[in-house]
Order: C-alpha cells, then structure tokens, then sequence
C-alpha cells in the first residue's frame, strides 16, 4: 500500500517529557538498533557506545527534559507508529566526522538523521506522511533547508534495519532533490523552503 490506509488517523507531536514515554513504547526494550535510543549522532563515538542501552535512553530523556528539540513522533490514532529524529545540524556533533555524511554548502541545513516506523507498519505510506508534515513543522520554525541521507534503494532489497535513515524513494515523493551523491549508498537529499 503506497498511502496511509483512509482508516489510519495519523497526527504528529514533537518529542517532550509528556509523551517521552510513547518514545519508549516504540524503541522498545532495546532502544531500537543495539541501544542506539536516536543518540548515534548526538554523541562521540566513545559516548555513543559507552552509553548503549540505558544510558543513551537516560541521555535521550535528559534532553528532553532541557526542552531540546529532537524528533517527531507519529500517531494512528493514540498508537505511536513511528519517529523522525531530526535539527539544526548543531545538534550533530558526529556528522562532520562521518566518511560518507560529509557536509556541503552551508551549515544552515536542519537534518533528519532517523526515519523509524514499527515494523507492522511499514510500507504503509507512514514515512512520506511523516517527511510531509516535517517539512511544514520545520518551515514554521524558521528553517529554509532540509537535508537526509537515505538509502538509495527499496524495501525489497535493503534490510529494513539498515534503512533507518529512510528510502530516497520516499523523500523524492514529498519533493526531496538529490544534491549530491556520497562514497555509499547514501545520496544527499535537500528539500529547499
């Protein structure tokens, strides 16, 4: 199903301490991807992996608690179905060292470092509506360029925990512009405000 079923009644709230644990709910036990917890750019690589599990959720929250921007979650109904990590690229202080992510033009951009949906909702149209209505919450908070990395590539032949940046497929559907292609399978992905 390429659209969000008619049934589906999706809305959008940002990440804060009243819904953190609906975050919770959706990572799960885990923390999604070995106790990422949406902490992999937002820290070093020695804090990152020090912190896998527990203490990444822990710093998640206590950036929360700041009031710190971090993400989006996605609802159908009251279920939380998924998640959108994204910011000012300030707020990614690992991006700039990454061999493939390598940065370009200004650093003005906002990013979206994850696209998360449950897995019985994948598929579903669930991160192009998330995508959509990024794009008008970040033009109402003064951004003018929005940039992702995804996978170029499709559901079918990329392992959807590998995905977790999202499909070029989807965000060319909400008006994505390939900018430029990286060392991986990763293109830079832009959508001007």
């Amino acid at each position: 199903m390429d659209q969000p079923n008619q049934k589906n009644q999706l809305s959008f709230q940002p990440l804060n301490i009243s819904n953190f644990s609906d975050f919770e709910y959706l990572f799960a036990e885990r923390g999604t991807c070995n106790g990422c917890w949406c902490m992999y750019w937002r820290l070093q690589a020695e804090e990152f992996e020090a912190g896998k599990g527990e203490k990444n959720r822990l710093a998640m929250k206590a950036m929360v608690e700041s009031g710190e921007l971090a993400g989006i979650i996605v609802y159908n109904a009251n279920e939380p179905i998924g998640w959108c990590s994204f910011g000012n690229r300030e707020h990614f202080p690992r991006l700039p060292k990454s061999e493939e992510l390598l940065e370009i033009e200004d650093r003005n951009a906002w990013v979206i470092t994850c696209l998360f949906v449950k897995r019985n909702w994948r598929r579903r149209g669930v991160k192009r509506a998330l995508l959509k209505h990024l794009i008008d919450y970040c033009g109402m908070q003064g951004a003018k360029v929005i940039e992702g990395y995804p996978c170029n590539s499709t559901f079918s032949k990329y392992p959807d925990a590998f995905a977790w940046t999202g499909i070029s497929k989807a965000y060319k559907a909400v008006g994505f512009k390939e900018v430029a292609k990286e060392t991986g399978n990763r293109p830079f992905m832009r959508c001007y405000l």
